[in-house]
């Protein structure tokens, strides 16, 4: 059995504006280092066979501080990156909604409704990182495996997982900064066992 810890990358500078990322980027802010330190310490008792990352630094970065003094083989991935944003990354959702509000209103609370124009669609985010897992899964079938990634990335896998349609996929529990996700694979089923699980930060 594959245990997957995935887990969102710490808090951003362009979080804190409310600023969208996509595949854009930003460094992490005080507090996602300070988060990331914690779950570092809070995951020191299990064993990892490897760690992976998306190819976007913040996710890179919140890895790095993860794996610590780890001796672990290390993966960056483009298939684990955050949904594509078009015309909306590195833009404050304020200005978003003042020339978008339809759409950006469609994806934030009818996501189901929501056509893909200038954007990845919610389906395109699924298929590569549902194909992800399974490559992870082939090359460490039987250990712990630790996956730095996105939110709307980590919330499509679940939706997945769970089967459930796409009009549920903002469904409680949020996907905070360094939450931790965990998902079993066994004889090429998919379980989820936790859902956004910030217990290192309480």
């Amino acid at each position: 059995m594959t245990t997957f810890y995935l887990v969102r990358h710490g808090e951003t500078m362009w979080n804190k504006e409310h600023r969208l990322q996509g595949w854009l980027d930003s460094p992490l802010s005080e507090n996602g280092i300070s988060n990331a330190k914690k779950l570092q310490e809070h995951l020191r008792g299990i064993e990892f066979a490897a760690a992976f990352s998306s190819s976007s630094g913040r996710a890179k970065e919140t890895l790095q501080i993860l794996v610590g003094d780890r001796q672990l083989p290390i993966y960056h991935a483009d298939d684990l990156r955050e949904i594509f944003l078009g015309d909306w990354q590195g833009k404050t959702v304020e200005d978003i909604i003042k020339t978008q509000r339809l759409d950006y209103e469609l994806y934030t609370d009818y996501p189901a409704q929501f056509i893909a124009t200038h954007t990845e669609s919610f389906g395109a985010v699924t298929e590569r990182a549902m194909y992800m897992l399974k490559e992870i899964a082939d090359k460490f079938p039987e250990e712990n495996v630790l996956i730095v990634s996105h939110a709307v990335t980590i919330k499509c896998v679940v939706n997945a997982i769970l089967g459930r349609s796409i009009n549920q996929l903002w469904s409680e529990p949020f996907i905070h900064g360094t939450s931790v996700t965990i998902i079993e694979r066994s004889e090429h089923q998919l379980l989820v066992k936790d859902i956004g699980n910030i217990q290192h930060l309480q």
